[in-house]
């Protein structure tokens, strides 16, 4: 694949991911219901809850939002029996629970988030901050690196914005902790039934391990690329403890980290496994919903 290529994929669509060690759950609402069959469930996300498998799209769906049969809602929704209104799609920002998605494609998803919420909602899966991070923008710096021997650290360039983004006050003054901690708030009013889950997400790379589709990312790369989702999933698990949600860390990778692209949660290359560039796979999802299941 071109670094070109490369580039357009990641820009076209993203937010990144982490692998860390066990799933990790705060403690529920006192007023959370028991989630049962046929319940109606509303996933909340950008393209780390809404992609899986490219050619797997959910119909009728903007092809933009990159919608997929696979994705771990679907595959949540399935595991539980659940009435599934899934509401992710690709580029959403945690604006987007309040705004309709008129970036970067306009119309892409013109109903905000939240209307999906409803007062008989009895689960709300919530993958956002990711892209308020600047996910696309530093993957798109450092996928070069896969390609290109001898480049400068992507590090660099990419760690002050990135560090800035997580941290920096939009222009109300809320922080992405603070954007996250209302959304769930905001969503227990309108569904004060349901069980409310914020998800991290996955790495693509990792300090001590080279695969083959790290390509040539350094080491000093791939440990800032760790280093750097894992702080976005701190934000995430710390929104969640402060709303009394419950926070899921993305599953470790069970055969190894460098095992073959196509079973690996998440893989640079992407597309050619039919995932998008540094995204969840298909096992992703799938290791994701089995997850989220198993604290449910």
């Amino acid at each position: 694949m071109t670094t070109t290529t490369t580039k357009t994929a990641i820009a076209a669509i993203a937010t990144l991911t982490t692998a860390t060690l066990i799933p990790t759950t705060t403690h529920q609402p006192a007023h959370a219901d028991t989630i049962t069959t046929g319940d109606k469930y509303v996933a909340l996300g950008d393209s780390y809850a809404s992609t899986g498998t490219l050619t797997q799209q959910v119909p009728g769906t903007h092809p933009a939002c990159v919608q997929d049969q696979d994705n771990y809602p679907h595959q949540l929704a399935q595991k539980l029996n659940l009435n599934l209104d899934d509401a992710s799609c690709a580029w959403a920002l945690t604006y987007q629970y309040d705004q309709p998605q008129n970036h970067a494609l306009p119309g892409t998803a013109p109903t905000p988030q939240k209307e999906h919420l409803t007062q008989d909602t009895k689960l709300i899966t919530i993958s956002l901050g990711g892209n308020d991070a600047g996910l696309a923008d530093v993957f798109a710096q450092c996928a070069p690196h896969i390609h290109i021997p001898g480049l400068p650290d992507c590090k660099d360039t990419a760690e002050p914005t990135a560090t800035a983004q997580i941290n920096n006050p939009d222009p109300e003054g809320r922080t992405l902790h603070q954007r996250l901690v209302d959304i769930a708030n905001d969503a227990q009013q309108r569904s004060p039934h349901a069980k409310i889950v914020f998800t991290g997400y996955y790495t693509a790379a990792m300090k001590d391990y080279q695969c083959i589709d790290d390509g040539f990312l350094s080491q000093n790369d791939r440990a800032f690329l760790e280093q750097y989702v894992t702080s976005i999933n701190n934000v995430v698990k710390s929104a969640a403890q402060d709303t009394n949600a419950t926070y899921v860390t993305p599953p470790n990778q069970p055969d190894g980290w460098c095992s073959p692209t196509n079973e690996r949660n998440s893989s640079y290359f992407g597309i050619p496994e039919g995932s998008l560039i540094a995204h969840p796979t298909h096992t992703g999802q799938q290791r994701m919903a089995q997850t989220i299941a198993n604290q449910l």
